[in-house]
Formats: C-alpha cells, structure tokens, sequence
C-alpha cells in the first residue's frame, strides 16, 4: 500500500484535513457548529473514493495498469485540487461567519 500513492500526496490530503479542524475549533470557540456541507467538497471526495481503488487496481493487475495508472492519477489530482478549493470555500465562509459574530458582539 505504501508504493501506491507517495508521502507528499497524502501529506497533503491530511493537510486539508488539519486545516479543517482549525477551522471548526475557531467556529466552536464562538459557538458554532460545523459549516453546512458543500457540494464541491461532495464532488472532491468521490472522486478520490474512485481514484484510490484505480491505483490499487493499477499496482495489483499489470493488464489494468496501462489505462487504470493514468486514470487513477488524473482523478487523484482533480480530487486534491478539488479538496483544497472546498477547504478555501470553508475557510471564507468561517471567516465570514467568525465577522458576523465579532460584529455583533457588544463592546
């Protein structure tokens, strides 16, 4: 499993994740729970959900691996790409959240 997808990609999934969780305990340090879930963010995990089982499919089947290596890849990229745009569309949107409530907080 180690050999199918390198450290740096996976660093980078957990990374989105770990930016996430920041965001959610700024957002219960006032009061709130999580954002409300986005479609991009929906779309970005099926695509990794596909990606992963085609690499795996790749690595296991030599006779796979001529169409399932490129297309598990193009669809891992697209998916982390995909991934960090939702956790940008989060992230503005805790922002916005995080204002309203500073705003609306008496002095």
């Amino acid at each position: 499993m180690r050999e199918v997808v390198p450290w740096s990609f996976t660093l980078a999934l957990v990374g989105r994740e770990v930016v996430m969780i920041v965001v959610l305990a700024v957002l219960r340090r006032y009061g709130q729970g999580p954002l409300p879930v986005h479609y991009l963010g929906k779309t970005a995990t099926f695509i990794l959900l596909m990606a992963f089982p085609m690499l795996l499919l790749a690595k296991a089947s030599a006779g796979a691996a001529g169409w399932a290596y490129p297309s598990g890849w193009a669809l891992a990229w697209w998916g982390l790409a995909l991934y960090w745009a939702a956790a940008v569309l989060y992230v503005a949107q805790a922002v916005g959240v995080v204002r309203t409530l500073r705003r609306s907080v008496p002095a």
